[in-house]
């Protein structure tokens, strides 16, 4: 569950976004706490130990006022670089005397761990989504199997144990007529197949704005383009199985994003009769 952002402001590194409202049907769950920190947050001065303090008040706050106790195990997600992994690092060591940390890894910090590092933990999570390229208007950037294959192979290994996060989510990428990219959670092809009058259909995945509209609370112009990217069972399957045949040392499955739209739309049936 996303309890937090980290992101450096004007007044300095804090957290942001903060959880606020939790259904109370998840009492009955065993909850996993995510903070996701920006990169750019260990650009610059930082002070790693008041930091690690905050997360983990904060973390611990949240936990009590919602579950009513503090809760072990915390997610880290950061998309770490060579030039702030040192840094990173010793964050996850400082906040290591009071959680678990587990550290979510990308496919590049797998095939580039010799450059990127590894964490100082014993397990991460791989994320398996949000690897292409949002720009590129033939390429679905949630998850593609091919792009997998580029980064993972029989021979691939890692040092960490590692669960897998596949995607069960749907977005829709806005590009604006200055090549500007806004991300809107979902998609809905039917939905835009059906108003001729202000989308224009240019592939299965593609579409032009026509005339200036409304799109989930977002203004388009005329000339504006909208990618729609879903994570498919059978691409899911494929791009686990490239996983799976690998040397990594693989744990659980988490799917991401779960909601009932999702369970809608996915065969999850099929999907879990066949990871």
């Amino acid at each position: 569950m996303h309890y937090f952002d980290v992101d450096r402001t004007d007044k300095g590194v804090y957290p942001v976004y903060v959880l606020n409202k939790v259904d109370s049907a998840f009492k009955a769950y065993d909850i996993v706490p995510v903070v996701f920190i920006t990169n750019r947050s260990f650009k610059g001065h930082i002070d790693l130990d008041r930091l690690s303090e905050q997360i983990v008040g904060l973390v611990d706050e949240i936990s009590l006022h919602h579950f009513g106790r503090k809760l072990k195990t915390i997610q880290l997600d950061c998309d770490w670089s060579e030039t702030t992994r040192d840094k990173y690092f010793e964050l996850i060591r400082m906040l290591s005397r009071d959680l678990d940390v587990v550290p979510t890894i990308r496919l590049h910090q797998i095939k580039y761990k010799d450059k990127t590092g590894v964490p100082p933990t014993k397990t991460g999570v791989l994320m398996l989504y949000n690897m292409g390229n949002l720009k590129d208007e033939q390429q679905n950037s949630i998850i593609q199997s091919d792009i997998v294959d580029d980064y993972i192979h029989n021979t691939t290994t890692y040092p960490l144990k590692l669960d897998v996060a596949l995607p069960l989510f749907s977005q829709t990428v806005i590009k604006n007529n200055r090549g500007q990219i806004r991300l809107v959670n979902k998609s809905r092809p039917e939905a835009l197949k059906q108003d001729k009058l202000h989308f224009r259909q240019l592939d299965s995945h593609l579409f032009e704005v026509t005339r200036d509209t409304l799109y989930h609370g977002f203004y388009l112009s005329k000339g504006y383009r909208l990618k729609l990217e879903e994570s498919g069972v059978d691409e899911i399957l494929d791009s686990y199985s490239i996983v799976k045949h690998s040397e990594l040392q693989l744990n659980n499955i988490i799917l991401y994003h779960l909601d009932d739209d999702v369970l809608k739309q996915v065969d999850l049936a099929k999907l879990l009769e066949k990871l």
